[in-house]
C-alpha cells in the first residue's frame, strides 16, 4: 500500500493544507507568548529615580559664586528665606564648569542654564561664559554669613563612587556597574565626585568628595566609579551640601 507523500512547503505554490493547520496556530501562539514575556519583563524593571534633567529649558539663578574646591551657587532659597540653597554647577558634557567662571569667584552672580534636580539636591548645566553674569543686585553678605564650613566630625561610609551629574538626573541608571565607564570619562572631567550610601532606612545620600587637602577628588576617584568603596575622613557641611574631605589613604576598595 503506498503512502502519500507528507506535505512539503514551496515558497512559490500555496501552502498545504495539512502544514496550515498546524503552522497558523503555532504562530499565533508565538505572538502572543512573546507579548506576555515582553509585558513580564517590563513588570519586574523597577522604575528610574524621581529626578529631571529640563534640557533645553533656560533657568536662570541668582546668589554667590564659589569655584573651589568645585563650581556652587549659594542662593537663598526660593522656599524658605532662612535656609541656604546650594546649586552644584557643570558645563555641558562630561566637563566641570571652572574654565568659564572667569573672575567672579566669590561673587554675587546671575547663572543661566538647565536645571538638574533629584530629591533635595540641585544642579545647573551651563553652555558657555555668556552663562555668566554679575549681578550687583544681589547682597552677598546675607549669604556669606551663612557659610562658613561646619565640621561634623569623623566618619567612615561604605557606598558607591559616581559622578554627580549623571547621579543626579543626565543618565538613567546613573550608577552601578553599568554606567562605569561613563562615570569614569565625567570624573576625569571634573565632574563634582560623589559617595552614594544607603542608609537603614534604605535611602540613599550622597556626600560631595574632597582630597585630604580639601580639593577636588574628581580624578582622583575617576578609577573607582562604580564599584563598592569604604571611605574614612572628616563629614563637613557648607550650605546645604554635605562634603566627606577622606583621611589620608582613607579610601579604599570593598
Amino acid at each position: 500500500m503506498n503512502r502519500p507523500d507528507p506535505p512539503f512547503f514551496v515558497g512559490y505554490l500555496p501552502t498545504p493544507a495539512a502544514l496550515a493547520r498546524f503552522y497558523r496556530p503555532l504562530a499565533l501562539a508565538l505572538v502572543i507568548g512573546c507579548g506576555l514575556l515582553g509585558y513580564w519583563l517590563g513588570s519586574q524593571q523597577h522604575p528610574g529615580p524621581p529626578a529631571v534633567w529640563a534640557v533645553g529649558t533656560a533657568t536662570t539663578m541668582s546668589g554667590v559664586l564659589q569655584v573651589s574646591p568645585y563650581p556652587v551657587l549659594h542662593r537663598i532659597h526660593p522656599e524658605d528665606p532662612d535656609r541656604i540653597e546650594s546649586v552644584l554647577l557643570v558645563r555641558q558634557g562630561k566637563h566641570a564648569a571652572t574654565s568659564l567662571t572667569g573672575d567672579l569667584d566669590g561673587k554675587a552672580v546671575a547663572i543661566t542654564g538647565a536645571v538638574i534636580r533629584r530629591g533635595g539636591w540641585t544642579m545647573l548645566e551651563v553652555s558657555s561664559e555668556d552663562s555668566f553674569a554679575a549681578n550687583d543686585g544681589i547682597g552677598t553678605a546675607a549669604i556669606k554669613d551663612r557659610l562658613a564650613t561646619e565640621s561634623l566630625g569623623e566618619i567612615v561610609l561604605a557606598g558607591e563612587i559616581v559622578d554627580s551629574k549623571c547621579f543626579l538626573g543626565v543618565m538613567k541608571p546613573g550608577a552601578g556597574a553599568i554606567h562605569r565607564s561613563c562615570a569614569e570619562v565625567c570624573l576625569l572631567g571634573g565632574i563634582p565626585a560623589m559617595l552614594v550610601a544607603k542608609a537603614s532606612d534604605d535611602r540613599k545620600y550622597g556626600y560631595i568628595l574632597l582630597r585630604p587637602d580639601g580639593s577636588s577628588a574628581s580624578a582622583l576617584t575617576a578609577g573607582l566609579a562604580g564599584g563598592a568603596v569604604a571611605i574614612s575622613g572628616e563629614l563637613q557641611r557648607q550650605g546645604d551640601l554635605l562634603y566627606l574631605r577622606m583621611a589620608e589613604n582613607g579610601l579604599k576598595r570593598i
